[in-house]
C-alpha cells in the first residue's frame, strides 16, 4: 500500500551564537534613549529661550516706563519729594532727594523714577523692575532741572 504522506523538508535550524542574542533590541533601546534625551534637550532649550525673550520684553517695558515717570516728573510745575504716577496701566514711582544745598537758593538733588511691570506669579517670567535716575538743581523755588548725565539701574 503507498503512502499518502507528502514528504516532509528538512529546515535547518539557524542559531546565534550565544553572545549576539538581543543585540539588536539593546541597539534600538539605546537608539530611543538618545532620541527622547535629545528631543527633550531641544524642547527645555526653546523654553529656556522663551522665557529670556519675554524677560527682556518686561525689562524693556520696565525701563521706558520709569523713564517716562522721571520725565513726567520734570516736566510737572509740582514736584514733590514722592509720587506715584500710573502710566499704561502700571505704577512708577518718583522720588527726589536733596543730595547737597550749594547755598541759600540752589541744591543738588538725585531724581529716581523705578518701575515694575509684570504679576509676580510664579508662572508668570514677565517681571521686570527697572530704575532711572538723573542728577537736578533746583534754583530759590524754581522746578528742578536736570543735569545731562543719567544713570539706569537694572534692579
Amino acid at each position: 500500500m503507498p503512502s499518502h504522506r507528502t514528504p516532509r523538508t528538512i529546515r535547518p535550524r539557524v542559531t546565534l551564537p550565544t553572545g549576539r542574542r538581543g543585540f539588536a533590541l539593546l541597539v534600538v533601546l539605546i537608539l530611543l534613549t538618545a532620541l527622547y534625551l535629545g528631543a527633550t534637550g531641544i524642547f527645555l532649550a526653546a523654553r529656556a529661550e522663551l522665557r529670556i525673550g519675554v524677560s527682556h520684553a518686561a525689562s524693556s517695558q520696565a525701563f521706558y516706563l520709569a523713564d517716562s515717570g522721571l520725565a513726567t516728573w520734570l516736566a510737572s510745575p509740582v514736584q514733590p519729594s514722592v509720587v506715584e504716577y500710573t502710566i499704561a496701566g502700571e505704577a512708577v514711582s518718583v522720588r527726589a532727594t536733596r543730595l547737597l544745598r550749594v547755598d541759600s537758593v540752589t541744591a543738588l538733588y538725585r531724581i529716581s523714577a523705578r518701575a515694575t511691570v509684570g504679576r509676580g506669579h510664579a508662572n508668570d517670567p514677565g517681571m521686570a523692575s527697572r530704575e532711572t535716575s538723573v542728577l537736578g538743581f533746583r534754583i530759590r523755588a524754581d522746578p528742578v532741572r536736570a543735569i545731562a548725565g543719567t544713570w539706569r539701574e537694572v534692579l
